[in-house]
């Protein structure tokens, strides 16, 4: 699976999506399948890539760092340390 618009179509009324900048959680939860505490739990373990902060209230996810996930969903972990924000800040019960 790709996060990117299918190539080879012979369709001239649509135009090519474009990959929005960031993923939202609701596009994220959408496109892994996954729920939102499955998802944080996974950030917490380090195998699924934590947000983006993007100001205020506001985190997303960068299509590439989703698209490593896609490509090997068991074998993934975060490289590096990471910067976990807390419930709190993205938006869950304190």
């Amino acid at each position: 699976m790709s996060l990117t618009s299918p190539t080879g179509h012979r369709d001239t009324l649509h135009m090519p999506m474009a990959s929005p900048a960031f993923f939202r959680m609701v596009d994220v939860m959408r496109i892994t399948a996954l729920s939102r505490a499955t998802l944080y739990r996974r950030i917490a373990e380090g195998k699924f890539p934590p947000p983006v902060h993007l100001g205020g209230r506001a985190c997303g996810w960068a299509p590439a760092a989703l698209q490593a996930w896609i490509d090997d969903p068991e074998g993934y972990v975060v490289a590096g340390p990471t910067k976990h924000l807390g419930s709190a800040q993205m938006g869950g019960r304190p």
